[in-house]
């Protein structure tokens, strides 16, 4: 792991754990990072291609790290969404947590 990466602990939607290292240098949101270890499958993530209408992307983040507040947008869609919780955020292209 490189000093400029960070070690993030992902579930997928089949209940498996992974821990991948994300870069910190090359402004990756989490949904690149999900992408870049494959751990969706093809066309079940970002269907709706980050514009917020689809909640395809839909996450649980459970971090004590300071987040990004979610948008307008966002809320929005997540008011939509099944499962969506307090710590419920979408991994959109435009948030960037990485």
């Amino acid at each position: 792991m490189d000093d400029k990466d960070v070690l993030i602990h992902i579930t997928d939607r089949d209940g498996v754990s992974h821990q991948v290292n994300a870069p910190t240098d090359m402004n990756m949101n989490l949904m690149e990072v999900i992408r870049l270890y494959e751990l969706a499958p093809e066309g079940t993530l970002g269907v709706c291609g980050g514009m917020a209408m689809c909640a395809s992307c839909q996450c649980y983040i459970d971090s004590d790290h300071q987040l990004p507040q979610i948008s307008d947008d966002e809320s929005a869609m997540l008011g939509e969404a099944f499962h969506a919780v307090s710590y419920t955020h979408l991994t959109l292209p435009t948030k960037r947590i990485v």
